[in-house]
């Protein structure tokens, strides 16, 4: 299974639907970038001033919450879109 960070934010209305319908059986470690621990590792993987939520999976960048759905389900083995 691949490492899959979900990189979001407290407040934010889009982060918030990706949580609430993130397939089950994916291991997805959440990273909220308003803490000191979650802006180093945003700025680690180079996501600084970015909109959230990011999607990262092994190092592959994917933004704007449908593209994350669609990119969950997918490593689910689901063929559901969000």
């Amino acid at each position: 299974m691949p490492e899959i960070l979900l990189f979001t934010k407290p407040g934010c209305q889009k982060c918030d639907y990706i949580k609430e319908r993130a397939p089950a059986g994916l291991e997805i470690s959440y990273v909220d970038t308003s803490t000191a621990e979650g802006l180093a590792e945003a700025a680690y993987y180079e996501i600084l001033g970015k909109h959230t939520p990011i999607l990262v999976v092994d190092d592959q960048i994917t933004e704007g919450a449908i593209a994350i759905m669609s990119r969950l389900n997918e490593l689910a083995g689901n063929g559901a879109k969000a």
